[in-house]
């Protein structure tokens, strides 16, 4: 656990901030008359110092960490019934993993580069090209929808992959596995070997795995939830099960009537 804890800074990751920062800090010496030797030392110092600055303010990982808070998902739990391993795991951590690393690179160079190129009107007329500014700025828009491509992919699809090998490394017996998919970046694999435990996702499949099926059914007539073979309300004997994939059609503890099935979506009559 500690070896998958411990974070490796890409060393392209981290330059690229100060990259970022000598080319900032060489814009604003266009217009300043100074000799090659102070032009270079601006850069070097102002330049050694913005990059700092960005590294540590991290503004792309601190707008997607932003972004859990505001939604309300930044702590996520084990699915009960694991209530001994009850320890969040928060989405912005999960976001800095050394296993996403190379997404948080991709992320950073479309938007720096975008940024660059965007900026680049007083280096294309140094150069006499200040004509291709405009064409210059289609590969700014291009950069930014890659950009946010990677950002919703990094979200939607890879985070949940490790926010689940976070969760369940003491509990999942495919965690070598799977946590060997997500480094080599097989996610198709990845999400194949979390396919393998439902139960550690579905509460009801849970009970179903262990055999304690749930004692809850549902009347067909009103739709009230109980725990007796008999509706309390009209008479109606209870539904316990799907009658087309026959699996339990309410949980432990579901007070919500359910319309549809939760496992082949056929409608309940």
């Amino acid at each position: 656990m500690e070896e998958m804890l411990i974070q490796k800074p890409s060393r392209i990751h981290n330059l690229s901030y100060l990259f970022l920062g000598y080319y900032l800090s060489s814009l604003i010496t266009y217009d300043l008359i100074l000799s090659p030797e102070q032009k270079i030392a601006f850069v070097t110092a102002f330049g050694s110092f913005v990059g700092t600055l960005i590294f540590y303010i991290r503004p792309i990982e601190r707008t997607i960490s932003l972004y859990f808070r505001l939604s309300k998902k930044e702590k996520t739990f084990p699915e009960p019934p694991h209530d001994e391993f009850k320890i969040p795991v928060y989405m912005s951590e999960v976001l800095f993993s050394s296993h996403l690393q190379d997404e948080r690179t991709k992320i950073n160079g479309a938007f720096f580069l975008a940024v660059g190129i965007f900026t680049s009107n007083r280096l294309l007329e140094s150069i006499g090209l200040s004509h291709l500014y405009w064409y210059f700025q289609i590969f700014t828009v291009a950069l930014v929808c890659v950009g946010f491509w990677e950002v919703h992919v990094l979200i939607k699809r890879k985070m949940p992959m490790v926010v689940f090998l976070y969760n369940y490394y003491n509990i999942s017996e495919y965690t070598p596995e799977l946590e060997k998919a997500i480094k080599t970046k097989d996610w198709i694999i990845a999400d194949k070997i979390i396919e393998r435990e439902p139960n550690l996702t579905d509460f009801g499949f849970y009970h179903a795995y262990m055999g304690e099926e749930s004692k809850l059914g549902l009347c067909p007539s009103c739709g009230k939830i109980s725990d007796a073979d008999y509706c309390i309300e009209c008479g109606k004997k209870t539904t316990h099960n799907c009658p087309k994939c026959r699996r339990l059609l309410v949980r432990n503890g579901e007070t919500v009537c359910p319309k549809y099935c939760r496992y082949c979506g056929t409608k309940i009559r």
